[in-house]
């Protein structure tokens, strides 16, 4: 009777360990099935419309006694004016937690030119002011044949050039015994081009004008 109660004690408990690890599994499925559909159905915050509180701050004071670069952007921000297709678009969902991405507008093909497709040849050059007084270079078209332009209207003007960086997008050259960086950047079909010190500050206005008119009188496309 001993044996066959003790028997009986272990087969129990064996199935009632079954029964948990079961129970347990169960409940573990159900919980993460209620956290998915909470995320799709509740519409959970994920924090992407957080920017909407945000506060603006006071920029850093820098101690006269320390020397830094002058910080400022290389372009001014957009003025984006409010209008009646602005205020009606709704980039939220409707308890205003969680960013919905706007549709693309469908592409009207007929309206696209080479150079938007970035194989254009070069534009002229413009010259523009930013929000900071800093002189920027705008030329339209492929950045490989901008570069090329660029290189070829530099020998024209008698700027001396120390060294060609293609993959850094920059041209080292000498102004009066002082090195200088030409940089050029890339926004959407468009290069700029600005001066810069080698510890990468922007250059003196007054340098940077010159040589930058430079190349726009002496454009070689």
């Amino acid at each position: 009777m001993l044996q066959r109660g003790l028997h009986f004690n272990t087969v129990l408990s064996n199935t009632s360990n079954r029964m948990l690890s079961r129970i347990t599994a169960t409940l573990s499925i159900t919980v993460v099935s209620v956290a998915m559909v909470g995320c799709s159905s509740f519409s959970i915050s994920n924090g992407s419309m957080d920017y909407k509180n945000a506060q603006s701050i006071a920029p850093v004071q820098v101690p006269e006694e320390f020397k830094t670069r002058q910080i400022a952007p290389l372009y001014p921000v957009p003025v984006v004016p409010t209008n009646s297709a602005s205020s009606a678009l709704v980039i939220s969902n409707q308890k205003g937690n969680v960013f919905v991405l706007p549709k693309p507008k469908p592409l009207d093909e007929g309206t696209i030119t080479p150079a938007q497709i970035g194989d254009g040849a070069p534009s002229t050059p413009q010259l523009v002011i930013d929000g900071n007084g800093y002189p920027i270079l705008k030329i339209s078209g492929d950045a490989s044949q901008i570069w090329e332009v660029i290189n070829r209207t530099l020998s024209v003007a008698n700027v001396d050039v120390k060294q060609r960086n293609a993959a850094a997008n920059r041209f080292d050259i000498m102004i009066d015994n002082t090195a200088y960086q030409l940089r050029l950047g890339r926004i959407g079909n468009v290069t700029t081009a600005t001066l810069q010190k080698v510890d990468d500050s922007l250059a003196d206005k007054t340098i940077a004008t010159d040589l930058l008119e430079r190349i726009t009188q002496n454009w070689s496309a």
